[in-house]
């Protein structure tokens, strides 16, 4: 595995140097032999503090211990790989036992004979080194990160540097060579190659001996030919192109075997990578592209041999990488349609190989002697391999009409009949693999239609391959899988939404971009369900897992749990509200159409929950009726409030139908939530809003019924708003707990409306009642004021004594609404018996309207202070008198102000012998009553 590290960084270098100057590329390539070096250095300084430590003396008779304990990875191979420990925690035994040779060990005394053993003491230093990984690990091989991870730790870090230097060393003498003919170029080249090959052949001697020293040399062996024959072919053009191919094809196919032979990856990995890259070095542009895909389709067999017999995931990776990803090019840069019957074979081809690497690799875990607790399943190549091979299938196909589609059927059928054959055939052991391909099955399935109608497939397509990756990952605890397919998601949603657009001719419901939308929101909700199931629990070990495989915080997976909901829900429902609009439905109109939408997705929401054991479901749920009230309340209020537009038409275009489905569906969702806490416990905000709502309408929908129906300026219309709701509040009073909550978020401020309506209406409406008659109190203006006043009536003996600050406030502002009632009364009266002006007509200009208040106000004081003195209680009697001669003082100076100037000599005579008599009667039968305290002591 080293290698490929060296041979990258090498890579990486040499394009330094060709892009930016040669003193780059050396700057690059000391950097990396820095690193190493500083590596080297810790590894020493290590070693020599641990044996620099006191050692206890051994026991009578023990053998002594070695000062260096031999490395695992030098010991003869296992017929089969242990089960992985952690590295930090134990070392294989062979790590811990000394080595002795003709019964003498290196520097120390002859060994006792075998019939009186004694135990021999462990050295403290090969107890604290920890062990190098083992690369032959199924553990190691599986995964690309612990993969990694052993390249970086295991392995003699001096052979490292000395490999490195040595392909220095190599790159700086075929460079001299270029510069300075001193010997033919062939006997040079020719020599470079026998070094090579002689590395190899020593490595392949040393390979029982020492495992990790052997294999070092054996891949240094092998990049030195791998150099050696690029130079002779690019830099020399000594050796042709077919001579140039054949050899590296046979110098890869014996790098594979060696690597089989060995059970070493590193050198399986090397010598496919160079068998891949050979076409490409060899490259003189003319070749034929059969001849390209049939040599790919030998190494992929080969590839494929290896894959039912070792899980080298790394090795599988390597090859679909380089296959693929040429394939890509090739097609990108020289691919028509006359080569389809070339080129399809192959992709079938190389396609029914990695299914069937893929499906071998699962097996190959579900060995006996394979150690357990490992993903079974390769997800990157599971998923990656159909989308890779579905895009390259869309640019073969691209000139057939239903060609896409028909690729998409045919994909899901071969998924499903394998899943189908893998059930029958081993059961519940492949379970998690045979989940993946019946999902990808339906996928496909799903994707049949959207590519017959046309359109665009790639989101589609993405959204639900993240949605796969994001299932694995989960089933897998592979968390960085799990990111990566919501990190898909998010692209595939930015990509379709910033690109794609709803065809205007397409048919409604029957089109790509619906379909395509209902992919994207369906892909992150089931997204999102899979988070809500499968949300981990923070093991208390995950301190020596990989950054990026730890257990995220409950936070952040909350965070992205409701994110994809909403997500999901908002491109699903911006779908179909797409759909709806482009429909032209005649009936009802878009508001109606919108709100009902929602209704219909938040019941929908609501009645999903407890079947998926999913309660986050119901937020979404209370805010998209919510939003449909609002919706609602917006589309009724802009239809009513237009007195030119009727309200037949309001009728006919079925508001009522939204308010009447928001009434509906918020009773039904307030009655199922009955949970004492969480999601499940209706909030006293939604209950408030329901009321709310329902009065509000219903004052709208009356108010704007009896105007177009009855006529806008009659008494019936002026008090259509007020009986409804009043009543409704009147119900609720009685019916809602806690009463203090409800009394000032609703029955309060219900109050403060009417008080609003009662100046509206008494200033702007006359109240005919045509054609009746209009009677004073039997009014139906006057009617409802007295509804108003029993309802504030039934606050103030529901609600209790208020505290002192709101008493004197209340009793104000109700004295002032009863005394504008009884006023605006008889001026409607006069209105309509006298043909006098109502208020914002000039009634205070009118002689009658002025008389008429002079005596309406004196008897107002009359009744008060009589009141006062008969009937009222010790604490009001005193205020209430008070309150009726400071009217009777405004009566007095009306007269002397107003009425002696404005009002002719009848009325003026009228007017003062009424109040003159009037306030006699009072001085004589409510004389002003003792204070409250005065009242008491004469008791």
């Amino acid at each position: 595995m080293m290698w490929i590290g060296w041979l990258f960084g090498v890579v990486a270098a040499w394009l330094l140097a060709e892009t930016l100057g040669s003193d780059l590329g050396l700057a690059a390539l000391g950097g990396l032999t820095g690193m190493l070096l500083a590596q080297l250095n810790r590894r020493v300084r290590t070693l020599e503090q641990q044996l620099q430590r006191p050692q206890p003396a051994p026991a009578a008779g023990a053998v002594p211990a070695m000062a260096k304990p031999p490395r695992p990875s030098e010991t003869p191979p296992a017929p089969h790989p242990a089960p992985s420990v952690p590295r930090a925690l134990a070392a294989p035994a062979a790590a811990a036992e000394a080595r002795v040779k003709d019964g003498v060990k290196d520097g120390a005394a002859p060994v006792p004979p075998a019939s009186s053993p004694a135990p021999a003491a462990p050295a403290p230093a090969a107890r604290t080194l920890p062990a190098p990984p083992d690369e032959r690990s199924v553990a190691v091989t599986t995964s690309l990160g612990q993969t990694a991870l052993a390249w970086l730790r295991g392995g003699n870090t001096i052979v490292r540097v000395g490999v490195l230097i040595l392909f220095f060393g190599v790159a700086f003498l075929l460079r001299y060579a270029a510069e300075h003919a001193l010997l033919p170029i062939e006997l040079r080249l020719a020599a470079v190659a026998l070094g090579g090959l002689g590395l190899s052949v020593i490595g392949w001697r040393l390979r029982e001996r020492r495992r990790g020293y052997g294999q070092s040399l054996q891949g240094a062996g092998i990049g030195v030919l791998y150099l050696t024959i690029f130079a002779a072919f690019r830099l020399y053009g000594v050796v042709p192109a077919g001579l140039a191919f054949a050899l590296l094809l046979a110098l890869s196919a014996t790098g594979a075997v060696m690597a089989v032979v060995q059970r070493a990856l590193p050198l399986a990995v090397l010598g496919f990578a160079g068998g891949f890259l050979a076409p490409v070095v060899a490259s003189t542009g003319q070749g034929s592209h059969v001849a390209l895909f049939s040599y790919y389709l030998v190494l992929n067999l080969a590839i494929a041999w290896i894959a039912s017999r070792q899980a080298w995931k790394l090795l599988n990776l390597v090859g679909f990488v380089f296959t693929f990803s040429i394939a890509s090019l090739w097609g990108w840069r020289s691919w028509r349609p006359e080569h389809f019957a070339t080129t399809e074979p192959f992709l079938i081809a190389h396609f029914a190989l990695y299914l069937y690497i893929c499906v071998q690799y699962s097996r190959q875990l579900l060995r006996e002697d394979a150690p357990r607790g490992l993903p079974v399943v390769d997800g990157g190549l599971l998923f990656g391999l159909p989308l890779v091979a579905f895009g390259l299938q869309a640019g073969l196909v691209s000139h057939w009409p239903y060609g896409l589609a028909v690729s998409a059927a045919v994909l899901s059928g071969v998924y499903l009949v394998l899943g189908r054959w893998l059930w029958q055939r081993s059961g519940g052991r492949l379970l998690l693999l045979i989940e993946g391909l019946f999902a990808l099955g339906v996928v496909f399935l799903l994707l049949v239609t959207p590519l017959a109608l046309g359109g665009s497939w790639t989101s589609a397509a993405w959204a639900v391959q993240g949605a796969g990756i994001v299932w694995l990952g989960l089933r897998q605890r592979r968390w960085w899988a799990t990111g990566l397919g919501l990190l898909l998601q998010l692209v595939a949603a930015a990509w379709f939404w910033d690109f794609s657009v709803r065809p205007y001719e397409a048919p409604v419901f029957a089109n790509a971009f619906w379909l395509s939308t209902l992919m994207l929101g369906g892909s992150a909700l089931v997204s999102a369900w899979l988070l809500h199931r499968h949300a981990p629990a923070p093991a208390s070990d995950e301190t020596a897992l990989p950054v990026w495989n730890r257990t995220p915080p409950a936070g952040l997976w909350q965070a992205v749990h409701w994110g994809l909901l909403a997500l999901g829900l908002l491109q699903c429902l911006t779908g179909l509200w797409s759909e709806v609009q482009e429909a032209y439905w005649a009936w009802p109109n878009p508001d109606t159409q919108l709100v009902l939408l929602w209704l219909a997705t938040a019941v929908g929401l609501e009645l999903a929950h407890r079947r998926l054991a999913w309660p986050a479901l119901r937020l979404p749920a209370r805010l998209l009726w919510a939003g449909a009230s609002l919706v609602a309340m917006g589309g009724v209020a802009g239809w009513i409030f237009n007195a030119w537009y009727p309200w037949e038409h309001v009728i006919h275009q079925g508001g009522w139908l939204a308010t009447a489905g928001v009434l509906a569906v918020g009773v039904w969702l307030l009655r199922r939530l009955h949970d004492a806490h969480g999601l499940g416990r209706a909030t006293f905000a939604e209950r408030l809003w329901l009321a709310w709502f329902a009065m509000l309408q219903g004052a709208i929908l009356l108010h704007a019924l009896a105007s177009m129906q009855i006529g806008p300026h009659l008494a019936w219309t002026a008090v259509a708003p007020i009986v409804g709701p009043t009543i409704l509040a009147w119900v609720l009073w009685n019916r809602t707990e806690p009463a203090a909550l409800w009394l000032r978020g609703l029955h309060a401020p219900w109050l403060l409306l009417l008080v609003l309506w009662s100046a509206w209406v008494n200033l702007t409406h006359a109240a005919d009642m045509a054609p009746l008659p209009n009677l004073p109190l039997l009014n139906p203006v006057d009617l409802g004021h007295a509804l108003g006043l029993l309802y504030a009536w039934r606050l103030w003996r529901g609600a209790g004594p208020l505290p002192p600050w709101w008493q004197r406030p209340v009793v104000g502002v109700t004295a002032a609404v009863v005394f504008a009632w009884i006023n605006t009364m008889l001026v409607r009266s006069l209105h309509h018996w006298s043909d006098t002006p109502m208020w914002l007509d000039g009634a205070l200009y009118s002689d009658i309207v002025q008389m008429a208040l002079t005596i309406l106000w004196t008897l107002m004081a009359l009744t008060a202070m009589l009141w006062a003195t008969r009937k009222a209680g010790p604490s009001v009697a005193r205020p209430l008198w008070l309150a009726g001669a400071g009217l009777l003082a405004v009566v007095v100076l009306k007269l002397f102000f107003v009425d002696l100037a404005s009002l002719d000599t009848l009325r003026r005579i009228v007017t003062f012998l009424g109040v003159g008599l009037l306030m006699l009667v009072i001085g004589y039968v409510s004389p002003l009553p003792p204070a409250a305290s005065v009242r008491e002591a004469r008791q």
